[in-house]
């Protein structure tokens, strides 16, 4: 396991010990549906949709603290990890954070994305077991949707290659 992974894996574990609500999304989400390790998608950060309320990302955030992580917003630094008014903000303006590891990669921060909300997400999400711990993740027919629907480049140019992969299978399983 790379450290990368490890990185990923210790940080979704403190997250659900911490009791912080969220559900991976992207291309992360996505990858847990991946049949075999060569179907995963490479990615160097993971998506964490979180339960949008101040007290849900102030937790986040001393997990995340506590394991090395530093945050940006924006591409700035974020250092009001304890400023009620600024995580006020941030959940309602619906904003992202970055959490960054020097060796264990980058954990996006979400209190909103395309498409859906917490609530419809988290409805139906599923568990996978991660190193003993239960990770959800968002459906992934909703994930593929929130991608469609965030209109980005990058994202219209992702549905294209995992149509074209979907498609290269059905048509050598006949």
């Amino acid at each position: 396991m790379s450290e990368l992974v490890r990185g990923f894996v210790r940080a979704l574990s403190a997250l659900v010990e911490a009791g912080v609500e969220f559900v991976v999304v992207g291309v992360g989400g996505i990858n847990f549906y991946a049949r075999t390790p060569s179907d995963a998608v490479a990615t160097l950060d993971l998506d964490a949709f979180l339960a949008p309320t101040i007290e849900n990302l102030e937790r986040a955030l001393s997990v995340l603290s506590a394991l090395g992580y530093h945050f940006e917003a924006g591409g700035e630094p974020f250092i009001d990890l304890d400023d009620a008014r600024t995580l006020e903000q941030v959940v309602r303006n619906g904003d992202s954070l970055s959490a960054i590891h020097p060796e264990a990669g980058e954990i996006d921060l979400m209190t909103s994305i395309s498409g859906f909300s917490y609530a419809d997400l988290s409805e139906d999400a599923i568990c996978f077991e991660v190193s003993g711990t239960q990770v959800r993740v968002g459906r992934l027919e909703k994930l593929l949707r929130s991608k469609e629907a965030s209109g980005r480049p990058k994202d219209r140019e992702f549905l294209r290659a995992f149509q074209a992969r979907a498609d290269d299978e059905t048509n050598s399983g006949d």
